[in-house]
């Protein structure tokens, strides 16, 4: 079958730079043995689904088997230096596709990944092979950001891709997605990184002492979010929900806590609900005497929100 013609791929001006060897993973050494293993003798499920919180490496880790199934060395990982892989670290790789919120004419990302775009970008390649690698690879992300009809549109894809696709579904909400698009890919989960290897990712990015554990505290266990703690509205956002969880039912305090009320209603639901899960979480585990796993920095707070409550 002859190949379809595409258009000349331009070089991201920022000239992007991207991690594509497993070795280069922050922690989640044993999905990626499991995933090494099935590359190295060929059983890779061609329909995955990479679940886990926002920032531990889902992305990441899709960007490394797309390049590892591209990669022209025999071992079960991209190698970083053929041809192939080169491209796969620029972002250039023709076959090699990803598909995320596409922004509207305002320049506002759109809340759904719609069936036109996944028609267009997913089911409409499919009917010619890879265009110069070993395989076609469709990372979609946030999977569960398509709509039901985008993924009604996908399924039969998903069941049965033809032999060179290769479907990985990026997701921190894989309840998000419907159960007949779960059925058909196996689920791989990536769970919050252990201290001493986020401690390690801080190496070499010239934080100081008094940065560290507010790094840490903020990123969670997730890589991704080592800079979280450099966002101000973020930090204002948990110093809110910390104010509200100690002093919320005190209704003399309400007028100092409805500014911090009709600011955290302007952000997005999703991300306040999480912010403010963590904080409970580790104001039940500081309230039995142990520490808090994420927000270490605020335990006396937290501490004195988990006795206002008990009262």
């Amino acid at each position: 079958m002859a190949k379809k013609k595409r258009e000349t791929v331009e070089v991201p001006a920022e000239d992007i730079r991207i991690p594509i060897r497993f070795e280069d993973l922050i922690g989640h050494s044993e999905q990626v043995r499991v995933i090494g293993r099935s590359l190295e003798k060929g059983v890779l499920p061609q329909s995955l689904i990479l679940a886990g919180p926002a920032g531990v490496g889902k992305t990441t880790l899709a960007r490394m088997i797309g390049a590892a199934l591209e990669c022209e060395s025999p071992g079960p990982g991209a190698c970083g230096a053929c041809g192939p892989c080169r491209k796969a670290r620029r972002m250039i790789h023709p076959d090699i596709r990803e598909i995320h919120l596409q922004r509207n004419d305002k320049d506002k990302l759109r809340k759904d990944i719609v069936v036109d775009q996944v028609r267009e970008d997913v089911l409409d390649p499919l009917g010619l092979p890879p265009y110069e690698g070993k395989k076609l690879v469709f990372i979609i992300e946030p999977a569960d950001a398509m709509n039901a009809s985008a993924q009604n549109a996908l399924l039969k894809s998903l069941e049965e891709p033809p032999s060179f696709v290769q479907f990985l579904l990026v997701t921190a909400n894989p309840g998000g997605l419907l159960p007949t698009i779960r059925s058909r890919c196996q689920e791989i989960t990536l769970q919050p990184v252990g201290r001493s290897e986020m401690e390690g990712a801080l190496e070499g990015r010239g934080v100081t002492d008094a940065e560290r554990e507010l790094a840490l505290a903020m990123a969670g266990g997730c890589p991704g979010l080592l800079d979280a703690y450099k966002d101000a509205e973020l930090m204002a956002q948990r110093a809110g929900l910390a104010a509200l969880m100690e002093k919320g039912l005190e209704t003399v305090a309400f007028p100092d806590l409805n500014p911090i009320l009709e600011s955290l209603a302007k952000e997005p639901p999703r991300a306040v609900v999480g912010l403010a899960l963590s904080l409970t979480r580790d104001a039940i585990r500081t309230g039995l005497g142990r520490e808090p796993r994420v927000h270490r920095d605020l335990a006396p707070g937290l501490l004195a929100a988990g006795r206002a409550r008990g009262r």
